[in-house]
């Protein structure tokens, strides 16, 4: 797969392309119109990126993968976009699909969401059975509070140039219920962006990417962490 751990590795837990770092531990998110990463990965239909309902087929591949491999961690990303995408009805659609499919598996979902969080709080409440993580989260920490409190959990990118709202709902995260991404910014890389919030909440780095771990480790189920643990050399 091209990884190689020395120690205990940063998690990138959200991004969009393999890079094979050494001591990176890459989730890299599939949009199957895409071609299929290696390593690990979730698998979702983007709400940029599908016009349509999924179809039955569609179905069945985000079954199938998450049924048949380890390598696959969750379902998503999917949501809703107000400023992108098609109409939000068949967002939504499109997402309670996703949320349904979830559901039977028992899989953590991964969210995109933009302007949308009070309607997502609502799904949440209805329909929301497994374990959810916002991901890209740029808010502020009173929702942030919410989503927490809703059963979510959220993984952020810390940058050096940050605004005040977003640096005071960094250091308002409870450690256990958050991850840390690049998503699609290559900008910069997974270890500058622990070291930014590592230094913001007076924490090692160490400390940090155990935490991280032990953040996936009460996310994905026990065959599929055992996987990664083998794979750690752990």
């Amino acid at each position: 797969m091209g990884y190689f751990f020395l120690m205990v590795p940063y998690l990138d837990f959200h991004t969009h392309r393999n890079t094979f770092q050494r001591n990176v531990l890459e989730i890299v998110s599939w949009h199957p119109s895409k071609p299929k990463p290696q390593g690990y990965y979730t698998i979702g239909f983007h709400p940029w990126w599908t016009e349509a309902p999924l179809k039955e087929n569609e179905k069945q591949l985000l079954l199938g993968q998450y049924q048949t491999d380890l390598y696959c961690f969750a379902i998503g990303e999917c949501g809703l976009d107000k400023l992108k995408g098609i109409d939000l009805d068949t967002q939504e659609l499109i997402f309670l699909q996703h949320i349904e499919i979830a559901n039977e598996l028992h899989s953590p979902i991964i969210i995109h969401c933009v302007r949308q969080f009070d309607r997502l709080l609502q799904i949440r409440k209805l329909y929301g059975k497994t374990p959810w993580v916002i991901h890209g989260f740029v808010r502020n920490k009173l929702l942030a509070k919410q989503i927490i409190d809703a059963g979510c959990r959220v993984s952020v990118a810390p940058a050096q140039i940050m605004n005040n709202t977003f640096s005071e709902m960094l250091q308002f995260l409870p450690l256990d219920r958050m991850f840390i991404e690049t998503d699609s910014d290559k900008s910069t890389n997974i270890q500058d962006r622990y070291a930014v919030f590592a230094k913001l909440n007076n924490l090692s780095l160490e400390k940090l990417k155990e935490q991280m771990i032990q953040n996936l480790s009460s996310l994905l189920d026990k065959q599929k962490m055992q996987e990664v643990m083998v794979f750690m050399g752990k």
